[in-house]
């Protein structure tokens, strides 16, 4: 397993892995834009310092990717990391991947100061239901509700 940061031509692996976790069925959008999408977005990550997009890759294929967003708390006095995406392929999952791109996560976190990493995931979603994240040592917050505003 290799896990470096993402390049500019991983975008068509990126697919990949949308195409199998079923996001594009999920959120009926249309793939040819959102490849378009994807490949500004990476490069928009690669020239912020702001977060960081890992990906893993197993012979040559991408098996996975998160994302790792790192944000200013003035109240604590610290940064906070933030694990927008972690998605692993299908054919890959309870091999450790996901786990070892959680640690370098957490690792990206430490090294830049954060006080804390976190995440949120989705209660249906097959990682929720198995634990996944709970069992890295995560533990679900009960004292806070979860709000989204879509903007578009």
């Amino acid at each position: 397993m290799i896990i470096r940061e993402i390049r500019e031509t991983d975008a068509p692996g990126l697919h990949e892995v949308l195409v199998d976790i079923g996001w594009f069925k999920m959120k009926n959008v249309e793939e040819e834009i959102y490849l378009k999408s994807v490949k500004e977005m990476i490069k928009w990550s690669i020239e912020r310092d702001d977060h960081l997009i890992l990906i893993s890759e197993e012979g040559g294929e991408l098996t996975e990717y998160t994302s790792v967003h790192f944000l200013p708390y003035l109240f604590m006095g610290k940064p906070e990391g933030y694990v927008g995406e972690l998605f692993v392929k299908t054919v890959w999952r309870g091999k450790g991947f996901g786990s070892e791109l959680l640690r370098r996560a957490i690792n990206e976190a430490r090294e830049r100061g954060c006080c804390c990493i976190r995440l949120i995931n989705i209660r249906d979603r097959e990682s929720y239901r198995r634990g996944f994240y709970a069992k890295q040592g995560w533990q679900e917050r009960t004292d806070a509700a979860d709000f989204m505003m879509k903007l578009d």
